[in-house]
């Protein structure tokens, strides 16, 4: 071997046509993890270290060397090496030897980065596309079947299954389920100890119930109200003994249960399982606990729904005995008496409400400022009537109340206590209800529960009682203003136009149009703040 090639700073070795090893560089002896004088003289076959295939051997096949290059691992010198093989005119040998590890490393950290990124563009494609058509489901099943068929048996996961909160009983039921095999499905309705909703009755009793002492990752979801992440499900002992066989059975091995949740109050869960261990990095985790906020608020919207359209309503009586709520106190320090009109939920942090007073007007909306959590505190009118508005942000019974799906019928403030009356859904498990309004004050009691039904009201007696509460001047500048699209977006007509029509001024057409829509929406949520129907004129 010539001195150039001796002192290459790639590793370089020499060899006869059968492979016996004539000369080798310091560098391919230190690549090899060898010295120059135990490698000289023996065959490159059995010195050179093994590989997953004989690349290296079929060089020097039948004595007669030939020209070749390849790239693979040898394990045990745990490195990647470029060999090439080339053959001189005397059919001498030069075997060039580069370490190539490094640029493995790299190229396969690249690789995964790469998959990574399509990974995450993926999921949350696809998340974006659930959410859409989350919000226009028509029923808790149609949100449950939204879910699943998106996200199970997909490239992304394999299995999912969504569970909705069955407050009465306070137990998971399955709403609809999506990928792998049916006896995955049965495995976890058997878990559950209940009957599955499909969208139809249910049939008789469930499955047997699992292993004792363990619960399925969707279950302590709803539990704890968090999260829950399972990396290797065939050696979690705390997941019953079946579904752990039929998950493994399907080559199931991590699973991620997400709470669907509005407003501190979880109404499901949805549970999707993935074919690899590391199947839910931290940014699906943020992708799908999306999804389980955006699910858990159309459930909770529907939950509504649902309760303003029902034939039947529990409606539930609480007192409330806590000076640390806000308006208790205000009617502590003031002596006087507050009354609830109406409570609107601004986020999940916060409720607006609006308070008829009958104190010194002035003194209780200093002292309703002052007081923590409460900003925002303005005059919607004053004088004999007067109904101020105040934002109440952190726990509340009212807020409390909102998230569980029932509606604040009145409100009333005393010194020292509170008395609520709520609609609740006829689903709606009372017991926890009151403990849920309990963890926000100090003592809650539920004076009364009753089932009350409903009164239909006809499209024709709703108009009829509107009607009566419309003058014929607001009728016919309602009607007019309708008609000429004066309420479209984009306008196709302005008011002085529709003023015009009626041969109006501008301000009175404006005066008229305000007190018929002021009456067209107290008409829709029944509140007239005590007010006679021929107010306002």
């Amino acid at each position: 071997m010539d001195d150039t090639l001796r002192q290459a700073p790639i590793g370089v070795i020499e060899t006869t046509a059968d492979g016996r090893v004539e000369a080798l560089n310091e560098t391919v002896a230190e690549t090899l993890e060898t010295t120059r004088e135990a490698m000289r003289g023996t065959d490159i076959r059995e010195r050179f270290p093994r590989a997953a295939s004989p690349k290296l051997p079929a060089a020097f096949e039948d004595g007669t060397p030939t020209a070749r290059s390849f790239e693979e691992y040898y394990p045990r010198i745990d490195r990647w090496l470029a060999v090439d093989v080339t053959v001189g005119e005397d059919d001498r040998v030069l075997v060039y030897v580069r370490d190539r590890t490094p640029a493995q490393e790299t190229e396969r950290r690249v690789d995964r980065l790469e998959q990574r990124l399509e990974r995450v563009q993926g999921i949350g494609s696809l998340v974006s596309a659930v959410v859409e058509q989350v919000i226009g489901a028509s029923s808790r099943v149609d949100v449950g079947r939204t879910v699943c068929e998106h996200l199970g048996g997909t490239d992304l996961y394999r299995f999912a299954w969504v569970g909705e909160r069955d407050f009465p009983a306070d137990r998971l039921r399955v709403l609809a389920s999506a990928g792998g095999p049916s006896d995955l499905r049965g495995d976890i309705e058997g878990a559950l100890g209940g009957d599955a909703v499909t969208g139809t009755e249910p049939g008789g009793a469930g499955s047997a119930a699992a292993d004792a002492g363990t619960t399925l990752p969707g279950q302590a979801a709803v539990a704890a109200g968090t999260t829950r992440h399972i990396r290797a499900i065939a050696e979690d002992a705390t997941i019953p003994r079946p579904v752990r066989r039929a998950a493994f059975g399907e080559g199931l091995q991590s699973c991620l249960a997400v709470p669907l949740a509005h407003q501190g109050t979880v109404y499901g869960v949805v549970s999707v399982y993935s074919g690899r261990e590391d199947g839910f990095d931290e940014h699906e985790r943020a992708a799908l606990e999306t999804l389980g906020s955006v699910a858990g608020f159309a459930i909770r919207a529907i939950r509504q729904e649902d309760l303003l359209v029902a034939d039947t309503v529990t409606e539930v009586t609480l007192e409330v005995d806590d000076e640390t709520v806000p308006f208790v106190r205000v009617t502590r320090e003031v002596d006087c008496h507050l009354t609830l009109e109406g409570a609107v939920p601004r986020d999940e942090a916060a409720v607006v409400c609006y308070l008829g007073t009958d104190g010194a007007t002035d003194e209780v909306k200093a002292t309703l400022a002052a007081c923590e959590g409460v900003s925002d505190v303005r005059w919607i009118r004053s004088g004999d009537d007067p109904l101020l508005q105040a934002t109440v942000e952190g726990g509340t019974p009212v807020a409390t109340l909102v998230a569980w799906g029932a509606t604040v019928e009145t409100a009333d403030y005393t010194p020292g206590s509170a008395r609520i009356v709520a609609e609740a859904p006829p689903d709606a498990d009372v017991r926890r209800l009151v403990e849920a309004v309990d963890d926000t004050v100090a003592d809650t009691t539920l004076l009364s529960k009753a089932e009350r039904t409903r009164d239909a009201e006809s499209v024709e007696a709703f108009r009829d009682d509107l009607d009566e509460r419309l003058t014929d001047r607001q009728r016919t500048v309602l009607r007019t203003a309708h008609l000429s699209e004066y309420f479209t977006s984009p306008r196709e007509s302005s008011s002085a136009e529709v003023a015009e029509s009626l041969d109006i001024a501008g301000s009175t057409m404006l005066y008229h149009l305000r007190r018929a829509q002021r009456k067209l929406v107290d008409a829709y949520f029944e509140r007239d703040h005590g007010r006679s129907p021929a107010d306002d004129g």
